[in-house]
């Protein structure tokens, strides 16, 4: 039972991957927190309908658990645009494993992302001052593990959460969804949460993709997330055939939402290494 479910497993994450488009996006993180340690943890459900139209068996559905924490495990001053500036040490851990099961994560299920990230460029806000759209948060250096893997560095300049921290991307079109707030459990207490919405459509001569996203944000949080959802929609086509002829190859639904919180977050990286 164990290993067919790890073969489910690593079938859904290699359409997944092998159909969306990478990008460099921000949305997790809106504030620091005041105090280093702090962490927050999200636990949701990830699921994919995978269109066959010519099988008798009808789609291919996935259904996972996931959980999701992001940690504040260190300061430092660093260079950043030639200048010494104070940074933020910030570890993703993202853990993927199938829905009612009882069992650990298959390969690639655990996902530890560390960055170091300049604190000034964490503006809590989609356009800065200037109205230029805030489209990636830049980072200093950082180290990845992913599953039983070496520790290996991470080279790209920009958080890159889509696709393994995270379903959610850079949205142009954030907004905030109306002058109200929505009031939220968290972890035992009710947080006021501003929801904003978005989406981004990617296409090119195969495919088309549609990342629809619902932000809930609150200051009074770690890093300022406290829910958010995110829907994909994926097309697929001829390269030579006119866009009409786009047809359904996958759906993917994510819900997430915070459900505890901390102060003595250590680094499972170094722990690791």
């Amino acid at each position: 039972m164990r290993s067919g479910w790890i073969g489910v497993v690593t079938l859904g994450l290699g359409l997944l991957l092998g159909l969306a488009p990478t990008a460099s996006a921000q949305v997790l993180i809106w504030n620091l927190p005041k105090e280093d340690g702090a962490w927050i943890r999200f636990e949701g459900n990830y699921r994919q309908n995978q269109a066959r139209p010519n099988a008798a068996t009808g789609d291919i559905v996935l259904e996972w658990r996931q959980e999701l924490t992001i940690s504040s495990v260190g300061t430092q001053e660093a260079e950043y645009q030639g200048q010494q500036v104070p940074c933020r040490w910030v570890e993703f851990k993202a853990i993927t494993k199938p829905a009612g099961v009882d069992q650990p994560p298959g390969p690639g299920g655990v996902y530890l992302y560390k960055v170091l990230i300049p604190e000034q460029s964490v503006i809590g806000k989609p356009i800065d001052d200037e109205t230029v759209p805030v489209t990636f948060l830049p980072i200093v250096e950082g180290i990845r593990k992913v599953g039983d893997r070496p520790v290996e560095k991470v080279n790209e300049k920009a958080l890159a959460v889509y696709p393994h921290i995270s379903q959610l991307t850079y949205y142009p079109n954030l907004k905030p969804a109306s002058n109200q707030t929505e009031e939220l459990s968290i972890a035992g207490d009710s947080v006021a949460a501003r929801v904003q919405k978005g989406s981004r459509l990617l296409e090119d001569k195969r495919s088309r993709s549609k990342n629809t996203a619902t932000l809930w944000l609150s200051e009074k949080l770690p890093f300022g997330l406290a829910k958010f959802k995110v829907n994909i929609e994926r097309d697929q086509k001829l390269p030579t055939s006119p866009p009409e002829e786009f047809k359904r190859a996958s759906v993917i639904d994510v819900e997430m939402v915070a459900v505890e919180i901390g102060t003595n977050a250590r680094s499972e990286i170094a722990e690791s290494e």
